[in-house]
Formats: C-alpha cells, sequence, structure tokens
C-alpha cells in the first residue's frame, strides 16, 4: 500500500525533499484511496501544489530522495471533543474532567446502524466511521441539526443488509415524519446518497416523499 522512490526501498512519505523532473520537490501528503488500490502523492514544485495518483507498490523511477525530515514532536495543544473538553490521551471523546451529572450531547436525529456479523461483513468497511467523517464535512456533527450515527447489533432482518433504523427526537426539534422507518441495503449507498439523505433529514424534508419506495422496509404484525 505504499509508494517508492527510484532505490525500491525507501517509501514516500510527507515532508520529504525529492528531486521530481529535474526540480526539487517538497512531499506534502501521501494518502491512501483504498477503494481504487491507489496512493495519492501531492507535493510542492516551483511554488505550485501539484497532486498525483499511481497504484500501489509502484516504484517512481524518476523521482530520487534528497533528504527526510525527522519526525515532528506531538502537538503540545490539547485534543478536544466536540462539547469542547479536554480529552484524555489515547482517546477519541474521553473528557478528563468526569462528570457523572453532564448532559449527554443534543441529536435532532439519530441513525441505527446494524453492525453485527453479517451486515457488519456486507459492506466490508466500516460504514459508521465514514458516515461520522462525512457529517463532520457537512458540519451536521453538532449543533441543534445534528445527526449521530450509532452502531447497533442484530435486528432480525438481515435479508435487508445493512439495516439503518432512522429515530427522531420528537422531545425536542426531530420531524415526526421521518421517526422510525426503516432503510435496507444501505451498504450499498454512495458519498452522494448519504449527503442527500442527511441534507434531507436536517431541513426536515421527508424521506418517504422524496427517496424512491425501494429504499425502505416494510413494517406489518404478524399473527
Amino acid at each position: 500500500m505504499c509508494a517508492y522512490y527510484q532505490d525500491g526501498k525507501e517509501r514516500i512519505k510527507k515532508g520529504d525533499i525529492a528531486f521530481y523532473l529535474m526540480n526539487e520537490i517538497e512531499i506534502l501528503e501521501v494518502k491512501h484511496l483504498k477503494e481504487h488500490k491507489l496512493m495519492d502523492i501531492s507535493y510542492l514544485s516551483n511554488g505550485h501544489h501539484i497532486s498525483m495518483q499511481v497504484p500501489y507498490q509502484t516504484v517512481m523511477d524518476d523521482i530520487k530522495l534528497r533528504t527526510r525530515t525527522s519526525k515532528k514532536p506531538k502537538d503540545p495543544k490539547p485534543k478536544i471533543n466536540e462539547m469542547g473538553q479536554e480529552v484524555v490521551e489515547g482517546f477519541a471523546c474521553k473528557p478528563k474532567d468526569f462528570d457523572p451529572e453532564r448532559p449527554i450531547m443534543h441529536y435532532k436525529t439519530l441513525l441505527l446502524l446494524c453492525d453485527d456479523e453479517r451486515c457488519g461483513k456486507a459492506g466490508k468497511t466500516d460504514k459508521a466511521t465514514q458516515l461520522r467523517e462525512i457529517l463532520k464535512e457537512m458540519g451536521l456533527n453538532k449543533g441543534k441539526n445534528r445527526i449521530k450515527i450509532s452502531r447497533t447489533g442484530c435486528y432480525g432482518a438481515c435479508r435487508f443488509r445493512q439495516v439503518c433504523q432512522v429515530t427522531e427526537n420528537t422531545k425536542v426539534n426531530g420531524n415526526p415524519e421521518n421517526n422510525a422507518l426503516w432503510l435496507r441495503h444501505t451498504h450499498t449507498f454512495d458519498e452522494a446518497q448519504w449527503r442527500e439523505i442527511f441534507t434531507l433529514l436536517s431541513t426536515d424534508e421527508s424521506l418517504e416523499k422524496i427517496l424512491d419506495k425501494k429504499h425502505f422496509i416494510p413494517m406489518k404484525v404478524y399473527e
């Protein structure tokens, strides 16, 4: 999952100074594009920010490493969670100052995503983490219109995997029209579809009126 300089031994890393096409360049970023098995390499050359993509394990015959920047010291700034609290080192959001009476973070909509054995394997990716990152980009990870993603165990509806239940916070500002809706095969939704769903939820549009019926799981009382 790496790209290499012309010697085939040294990996191309962020912060490196190298020679490429007769120019000295600085490697700004090296990212894995897992879905496409590519490496995205961004570099600075003559004041220009340039990006290129190459397959995994590629040896770049025309790029030669000049110097490698030593690792930067850890950022002395403390990590702050979405509620504005300093986080315990090594944790994603655990606050240093424990308050047993601290209210939970408000959400307008809660999406319960099945992450049990069959549903979790359906998409072969950590869908919950991906969706949380999208919500951060959209600014819907906090505030009055916050959408929360939670993993669940088995819903007993594996035939519809990956199942996602929509729950609206109707005691505050949730939209009753979208409450208790069930979405099917969500592991097949691409990023654009999820962004559309998040936008509809945040603006109180009725999902059933806009999305195709094929996305919803019907419900029935069995005697």
